[in-house]
């Protein structure tokens, strides 16, 4: 056979490329696998519905659907909260895993006790977190919440609270993984909390 160093000069090229391509893929996912994806949830702490502290920080393992609202609320969180129920349901084993936590933006009416009796009618196992004005207002910034009461919008629950609907999703790690909304479905919702929990 006889020799020839351009077809050599091939060979060793497409082994070179070949290697490289492999080694590009192992660090993608060594990447994928080491570095956080989304930016960091920001911490806080809040009062639960039994009156025990609530720390973001100490969920670690854990997914989270973060919701802003309030137990009076005539629309929007009643059907957030059912619709997070049945999404959380269509994660059979993995809903373990997996939270639902609403933030009042109404602390003068939702004690602990309230919260506690509105949140277990869509889900036991869903959390209700108040505190002091002084408290929630860090919270509503740093997740960039809009509420404001409206009193002209008087109900039979008195006054009603104006505010953002998005569900903030947070991965096991503490990091925000994507945003969902009140008008998507528990499927949307049940496909969001798959790849928060990703």
């Amino acid at each position: 056979m006889e020799y020839d160093p351009r077809e050599m000069v091939r060979t060793k090229f497409v082994w070179v490329a070949a290697g490289a391509l492999v080694l590009a893929c192992v660090a993608a996912v060594v990447a994928r696998a080491l570095l956080p994806s989304g930016p960091a949830a920001p911490d806080f702490t809040l009062t639960d519905q039994n009156g025990q502290p609530y720390s973001l920080a100490a969920q670690r393992g854990h997914g989270i659907a973060l919701f802003f609202g309030y137990a009076h609320c005539p629309d929007v969180c009643p059907t957030t909260l059912a619709a997070l129920a049945r999404a959380k349901r269509k994660l059979g084993a993995a809903a373990a895993n997996f939270d639902v936590v609403l933030v009042t933006v109404d602390p003068q009416r939702d004690t602990p006790a309230v919260l506690k009796r509105y949140v277990h009618l869509f889900d036991p196992s869903f959390t209700g977190l108040t505190g002091t004005e002084k408290q929630l207002e860090p919270v509503y910034d740093a997740y960039h919440v809009y509420h404001e009461i409206d009193p002209g919008k008087g109900s039979a629950n008195g006054y009603v609270v104006a505010h953002s609907s998005a569900v903030q999703f947070i991965s096991p790690g503490g990091r925000l993984r994507g945003t969902g909304d009140w008008s998507d479905s528990p499927d949307e919702l049940a496909t969001l909390m798959q790849q928060a929990q990703s």
